[in-house]
């Protein structure tokens, strides 16, 4: 049971950190160190195309099970465990296996705050896969620019 409690603890621990988010006025981050840098690049290099097929879904279901969206999406519960749980798998490949040369050494200086960094690698290519999937940024701009009245824009380019 100590052990469950103290892996719990750990685990908790890191997923905070990973999640961690400068608040209001807290300035802006520090930009990322070399380490940094080159542990997101190893991520992005090393996640397979079905990694990543697999991480632009989790981020989509992650983005529509937000509070903004209740009303407007709904997310199966299952189908979201799931891809949470392929999602752990993926990230704990890629910076324990994969990228070791990379994180190791970042674990060792940077402690909890090497989580955080390799799980914004993770997010950025996820949201990067899910929007260079061909015709998702097409969409997203013909869904709004159909309903615009160019008449209203027409005063931004007279004299």
């Amino acid at each position: 049971m100590k052990a469950f409690v103290i892996g719990m603890g750990l685990s908790l621990g890191l997923a905070s950190a990973a999640l961690a988010q400068p608040g209001p006025g807290a300035g802006p981050m520090a930009p990322p160190t070399e380490g940094e840098i080159k542990l997101g690049e190893c991520v992005s290099s090393k996640a397979s195309a079905e990694d990543k097929a697999t991480l632009a879904k989790w981020i989509a279901v992650e983005v529509a099970a937000s509070p903004l969206l209740d009303g407007v999406v709904s997310v199966d519960k299952d189908k979201r465990l799931a891809l949470d749980k392929a999602t752990a798998q993926i990230f704990t490949r890629l910076v324990v296996s994969d990228c070791a040369e990379f994180s190791k050494p970042l674990f060792k200086t940077e402690g909890r705050m090497a989580f955080r960094a390799a799980g914004a690698a993770l997010n950025r290519m996820a949201i990067r896969e899910l929007t260079s999937t061909p015709g998702v940024n097409q969409a997203i701009v013909r869904s709004y620019l159909v309903n615009l009245n160019q008449a209203d824009f027409a005063k931004l380019i007279q004299p």
